[in-house]
């Protein structure tokens, strides 16, 4: 039993881990759409603006919302974990995504 809870502790830590280094990456690229947005007076339509290259694997997701604010998304490394989101309104990471985002989404 005790071999079982050190191997659910090495995986949480791990999960842990590699969704910071994903936050890590998410930051750079908000810091670039801010630069953006100081030069442009606007927030790109896409990543790919601003030099990064958006994959469907992620490990970082951008979305519009609208012409002044976005959100910044990286997956859980496991299907055990939520997505961390950053939302360019309130300038914090949030854990899931917020319900009326997701209620205008199925509009």
């Amino acid at each position: 039993m005790k071999v079982y809870k050190f191997f659910i502790v090495l995986f949480s830590i791990f999960i842990i881990s590699c969704t910071s280094k994903n936050i890590k990456k998410a930051n750079l690229i908000i810091n670039k759409i801010e630069n953006y947005r100081k030069v442009k007076h606007t927030i790109p339509d896409n990543l790919d603006i601003i030099g990064v290259q958006e994959t469907e694997e992620g490990p970082v997701y951008y979305k519009k919302i609208d012409s002044s604010n976005y959100m910044i998304w990286v997956q859980a490394e496991s299907s055990l974990g939520e997505s961390k989101i950053y939302y360019s309104d309130t300038q914090k990471w949030e854990d899931g995504f917020r319900k009326e985002l997701e209620k205008k989404k199925l509009k």
